[in-house]
């Protein structure tokens, strides 16, 4: 039978919900691709951060995490590779002027979604806490780590619907003027500037 130690499952709740609905590159993301495209199109990067964020969760509590500690290089490609593609989107972001440019901006697909969460510093950050505090949470061990999962990748689809719900609020404020250029260039910044924090640390 099943132990759950339920104040522990309780705070770790608070700290998936938390963790989730802050800012990151996930939820401004969602946030941009709902002002510039509407609600509807952030499905693949939804199931691209399910997909993604539930792997690297996964494996982790299952001690995978000593895979890539023994092969750098796999763990670097990874990181590199993700890197890059956060820099292209932040600029493809930044170049998008208007709701009619759909070439220079587009709602990310499913696996450039899963491959952003492992250059995501936050979502490592949450990974790492997770697994330092919260891996105790049942006995036998995979029930916890199956709860983990599921109420970690829970909390971030949320998190991300109430973004894409406040970027499509935005969407008629922002078709006034030149807002829509700076709101996109803005968090287009943002997500160059996350790619340089990533890689300097």
């Amino acid at each position: 039978m099943p132990h759950i130690d339920l104040p522990l499952l309780a705070a770790f709740s608070w700290f998936a919900w938390v963790g989730s609905i802050t800012p990151g590159p996930n939820t401004a993301l969602a946030l941009v691709t709902a002002a510039n495209f509407g609600a509807r199109t952030i499905g693949p990067h939804m199931l691209g951060v399910a997909i993604g964020f539930a792997a690297m969760l996964g494996l982790t509590l299952a001690g995978a995490h000593g895979l890539l500690a023994a092969s750098p290089a796999a763990g670097l490609a990874l990181r590199w590779l993700g890197i890059a593609y956060l820099v292209w989107l932040g600029l493809q972001i930044a170049r998008a002027r208007g709701f009619t440019e759909r070439r220079a901006a587009r709602p990310p697909r499913v696996h450039e979604s899963v491959l952003l969460q492992f250059a995501n510093g936050k979502a490592w950050m949450l990974i790492a806490g997770t697994v330092g505090a919260y891996q105790e949470l049942a006995t036998p061990r995979w029930v916890g780590s199956l709860l983990i999962v599921t109420i970690f990748v829970s909390c971030c689809m949320i998190a991300l619907l109430i973004w894409a719900w406040l970027g499509s609020t935005l969407r008629h404020w922002l078709a006034v003027g030149h807002r829509l250029a700076w709101f996109n260039g803005f968090l287009g910044a943002s997500l160059v500037a996350t790619a340089a924090w990533i890689a300097l640390n």
